[in-house]
């Protein structure tokens, strides 16, 4: 089979599509899937540089989200058969990886993908509205009415979280550029965007709420962002981190604010078990399909392009997705 793999790890280079890649097989409670499309997360290119090893080792197919069909199925699985439409996320470093015209999957990692919603759409929205969903509703305990602050409300997981946050009823209040990224934000249901290069930047979070205090805060850059968003927290509020660039430093005046606050600081990681994610995503299928959530593809490339997928995705500045066309 065609397959997009490296034998050694380092930057987007080492990535290679391959013709003669073998199919891989199931075992009893997974499923062997065509892959009609996968996308491109942060995760892929930490396990591509070496930071996380994968299961298998090298030579290794990354990738973590796919969607596409079910060729067939092991002996212990009763949930699905073949030819059902599937989407998944968190595979690639515990199981195969997706950039590959087929994929082996634990059956409990599979949620239906509605017919109505396409196989891009599903790749793209795995990780990104699963992380956003566990992060807002299971560890922000967001509710409604709630004033939730979303940093990089217009890439992959934050314009996810962003859409969360609006069908939730919150005041929702989104950091991006100016231009087209703050248009996407307003425009998935952001009462409010913040251009996150502010010089002062708590500031203008507090004009942007009309002076009231966050409830919850989605982090992906708590290196930069973590002294505004103490500054901006209600009492009790809950600051969700999901990822930092450089150590967090808190000075000692913001630490005692924040302490006098009840400030709650919650880390997250990214890699769920098939209990929580499994359950997310057949309720973001729906969701999809209703039109509740949409999903912003920026750039679509084919398999022999994942090298030039990787670099786009690492430039920063993307709008939503980035998507890779497995069977092309």
């Amino acid at each position: 089979m065609r397959a997009a793999r490296y034998h050694e790890y380092g930057d987007e280079s080492v990535l290679t599509a391959e013709e003669d890649v073998p199919e891989p097989t199931p075992s009893d409670d997974e499923v062997l899937v065509r892959v009609e499309a996968a996308s491109v997360n942060p995760i892929d290119t930490y396990v591509r540089e070496g930071n996380v090893e994968p299961a298998g080792g090298l030579p290794h197919v990354g990738g973590s989200d796919m969607a596409g069909v079910i060729e067939s199925v092991g002996s212990d699985v009763g949930d699905f058969a073949a030819g059902d439409r599937v989407f998944a996320t968190g595979l690639g470093v515990f199981s195969p990886g997706t950039y590959a015209e087929y994929t082996v999957a634990p059956a409990d990692m599979l949620a239906p993908l509605p017919d109505s919603v396409s196989f891009q759409t599903g790749a793209a929205a795995a990780m990104a509205f699963a992380t956003a969903w566990r992060a807002l509703i299971d560890r922000g305990e967001l509710s409604l009415g709630d004033a939730c602050l979303v940093h990089g409300a217009s890439g992959g997981v934050g314009h996810a979280a962003t859409q969360i946050a609006a069908a939730a009823g919150s005041h929702v209040v989104g950091t991006a550029r100016d231009g087209d990224p703050a248009s996407l934000v307003r425009s998935l249901g952001a009462d409010a965007v913040v251009d996150y290069r502010s010089e002062d930047l708590a500031g203008e979070l507090a004009e942007a709420t009309d002076g009231r205090p966050l409830d919850v805060v989605f982090e992906p850059h708590a290196d930069s962002n973590l002294e505004a968003d103490l500054t901006r927290l209600e009492r009790g509020g809950r600051i969700v981190i999901i990822g930092e660039e450089s150590p967090i430093a808190i000075d000692s005046g913001t630490s005692m604010t924040a302490k006098q606050a009840d400030a709650d600081l919650r880390f997250m990681s990214i890699v769920a078990s098939a209990e929580d994610q499994a359950p997310i995503l057949r309720r973001v299928g729906e969701l999809l399909a209703d039109g509740t959530f949409t999903v912003e593809i920026d750039r679509t490339f084919g398999l022999n392009e994942l090298s030039e997928a990787h670099a786009y995705l690492q430039s920063s500045g993307t709008l939503g997705k980035v998507v890779i066309d497995t069977q092309s």
